[in-house]
């Protein structure tokens, strides 16, 4: 009887040596677990900040504007925004219905765009006219809208600037609820540089998914535009900007005008210092005695006719037996520049890239 009772009080001293083993075992694992979660869990400040519903941007007039994040429904009445979306991964917006200008005039460079599916992109108008029956069926929360736009009827007549303002405030009531906001490069006096930055500061804002790519590649650009430009300076040749309106008129830019970026953002010193005070937005028209004249080091060609379909100019330019005598002509040094970079997509990260590969044409034969 002892023995049983000495057998029950060793087996309850086990089992209760065993429970106390276990309880400091999950004691300890637990301790053990708070210790870690507390050294290696983010802090609730690090995390990612929520996106807030709205945000203010700064549209391409200098106005500040209040736009919905992450719109779905959208208009696009700008190529280079279109440029500037695609390159960041179209798909990474979270936009679901587009609106751009008719989806068969898109340059190549936005054939992403013009290959949609109709469900996706659609057309509606073009750069100079906003379609309201589109408008009507999509209802997009966010129209971008570029310099051109409300400058044409439906039928592509051009519009007095008494009908544009018209146009653009009967646009604007019509849709109470949409936002609309101009981001474009500046056609009348270029700042490239300054009105890139504030596009893409705008469209990361707008979809903040793109936002590090975005701000990523525009460090990279922005490097690239400033070695054109020591490069260019370095060089000491004087520029001239032409362009062949049509197949037989031509026209100069100089500083102040509309393609001034080649002097003030790319770095080229102007071949006529005086003309600063009489330039303009669309340029001079000039014979090729004025370009001879001048004699410039090197001369870019914009060849307008032929990137609006027109005919092409250039090929006239080239053979002018007055052109043919200046220092540019004699040299080889005579670039025609990619139409739609220079002209319809001007500010969109390929075009840009695309308006350094041309200038560098140059800089590279005379490092």
């Amino acid at each position: 009887m002892k023995k049983k009772a000495l057998s029950f009080i060793l087996i309850a001293v086990m089992i209760i040596g065993i429970f106390a083993g276990c309880s400091f075992e999950n004691k300890a694992a637990e301790d053990a677990m708070k210790t870690d979660a507390t050294t290696h869990a983010s802090p609730k400040a690090t995390t990612s900040p929520e996106v807030p519903e709205t945000v203010s941007i700064t549209d391409s007039d200098g106005n500040e504007i209040v736009v919905k994040t992450n719109p779905t429904r959208v208009a696009i009445f700008d190529y280079s925004i279109l440029d500037i979306l695609y390159y960041a991964g179209f798909e990474n917006t979270g936009i679901e219905k587009l609106i751009v200008p008719a989806k068969e005039n898109l340059p190549e460079e936005l054939a992403f765009y013009k290959d949609a599916n109709n469900d996706f992109v659609i057309s509606g108008g073009t750069l100079f006219y906003i379609d309201w029956d589109v408008l009507d069926l999509i209802q997009p929360e966010l129209v971008i809208i570029g310099s051109r736009a409300f400058g044409m009827g439906p039928t592509g007549e051009r519009l007095s600037s008494e009908e544009t303002e018209k146009f653009k405030e009967d646009t604007f009531s019509r849709y109470p609820n949409t936002t609309f906001v101009k981001l474009t490069t500046n056609n009348s006096d270029s700042q490239l540089t300054l009105d890139i930055e504030n596009n893409i500061n705008a469209l990361a804002h707008i979809f903040p998914k793109v936002k590090d790519v975005l701000e990523a590649k525009w460090a990279k650009l922005k490097a690239e535009i400033l070695d054109v430009s020591e490069k260019a300076k370095s060089t000491g040749k004087k520029a001239l900007f032409t362009m062949m309106v049509d197949q037989t008129t031509l026209s100069v830019f100089n500083p102040n005008s509309r393609f001034d970026m080649i002097y003030e953002d790319f770095g080229f010193n102007p071949v006529d210092e005086g003309a600063v005070s009489w330039s303009n937005q669309h340029g001079f028209d000039v014979r090729a005695e004025y370009v001879l004249e001048k004699n410039p080091d090197v001369i870019f060609l914009l060849d307008r006719s032929a990137t609006v379909g027109s005919g092409a100019g250039a090929e006239n330019f080239m053979k002018d037996p007055i052109i043919k005598q200046t220092t540019a002509a004699q040299n080889g040094d005579i670039y025609v520049l990619s139409g739609n970079a220079w002209y319809t997509m001007t500010g969109g990260i390929s075009a840009t890239e695309t308006m350094i590969s041309d200038l560098n044409q140059f800089l590279n034969k005379h490092k």
